[in-house]
C-alpha cells in the first residue's frame, strides 16, 4: 500500500480528531515531541505505547512499518545506533483533516558511521492521532541521504560523487 492510501485508511480508522486548541491536543503534541526528544533504547520501549497505537502506520523513509511491535523492534534498534539523537520541533501546523505537519531539526551522533561528528538534518512530519491520542499515521519528509546514508562508509562518497555531478 502506498502512502496515501495509509493516509487514507487511517482516515476511515480513526475519523475523530481533537479540538483545535484542546489539553488533549496539547498532550498528544508534547508526548510526542517528548518521544523524541530524548531518543534511547530503554526509553523508546518504557513510552511507545503511550505514543503510539497498536495499529500504526510509521514510515520515516528509510523503512515503512505497520503496528506497533514491529515499530518498537525498529526503533529499538534505530536507538541503539546512535550514540544521541534529539529531535527538536520548530513548528507544528494543523491541516483542515485535523492531522499535524510538524518542522522539525534533528541532530544524530552515530554509533558506527562519522564517530564522533555531530550531523544535523531538517524534515516535516506528518501525524494523525487516534481518539486516545496516540499516532496511528506518521509519514516523514526528509533528506535521509544527507541524514544517514551519506555517513556510510562508500555509499557516502557515491552519494557525494553523484550530488558533485548533478
Amino acid at each position: 500500500m502506498d502512502t496515501l492510501n495509509e493516509l487514507d485508511a487511517a482516515r476511515r480508522r480513526h475519523p475523530d480528531s481533537f479540538a483545535a486548541g484542546s489539553d488533549a491536543e496539547t498532550a498528544a503534541l508534547k508526548r510526542f515531541a517528548d518521544f523524541f526528544g530524548d531518543f534511547t533504547p530503554g526509553r523508546v520501549a518504557r513510552i511507545l505505547d503511550a505514543t503510539y497505537a497498536p495499529d500504526v502506520y510509521f514510515n520515516d523513509s528509510l523503512k515503512a512499518v505497520h503496528g506497533s511491535a514491529v515499530l518498537a523492534h525498529y526503533l529499538e534498534e534505530s536507538a541503539a545506533g546512535v550514540e544521541n539523537c534529539e529531535v527538536t520541533i520548530e513548528d507544528v501546523s494543523r491541516t483542515r483533516h485535523g492531522e499535524y505537519l510538524l518542522r522539525w531539526k534533528m541532530l544524530i551522533r552515530f554509533r558506527k558511521f562519522a564517530k564522533g561528528r555531530d550531523t544535523w538534518t531538517v524534515g516535516i512530519t506528518h501525524l494523525r492521532f487516534a481518539a486516545d491520542g496516540r499516532v496511528t499515521y506518521h509519514q516523514d519528509y526528509w533528506d535521509s541521504a544527507r541524514g544517514v546514508y551519506e555517513h556510510i562508509p562508500l555509499l557516502g562518497a557515491a552519494i557525494r560523487a553523484i550530488r558533485r555531478r548533478i
